[in-house]
């Protein structure tokens, strides 16, 4: 939630502030480009999945909160969410690692 504010305040949207993020750290840092740009790019994927998530969880909530019985598809979505959140745990990680 911190990240999604600090976006909000920016002025951005939610991937491209972790990616400016991530480029300013790693030229602070004096890293090299290549896994820059390979984790921006799966930061990229991330937020583009997260997002995804957030349309459809929404639309599966509108489905319950209209006909009052949970939708099939949210154990799916849920699992999805799961998955991709395990995802930006390795890639915070990851991050963390070439940071330090």
């Amino acid at each position: 939630m911190e990240i999604c504010a600090a976006a909000q305040q920016a002025g951005a949207a939610y991937g491209t502030f972790i990616v400016h993020t991530l480029q300013a750290a790693t030229h602070q840092h004096g890293l090299g480009q290549q896994p820059t740009a390979e984790l921006c790019e799966e930061l990229r994927g991330i937020a583009r999945q997260l997002n995804r998530i957030g349309v459809n969880l929404n639309q599966l909530a509108r489905i319950a909160n209209a006909t009052g019985n949970l939708p099939c598809e949210l154990l799916a979505a849920l699992s999805y969410l799961e998955n991709v959140l395990r995802r930006v745990d390795a890639s915070s990680v990851e991050i963390g690692r070439l940071l330090r």
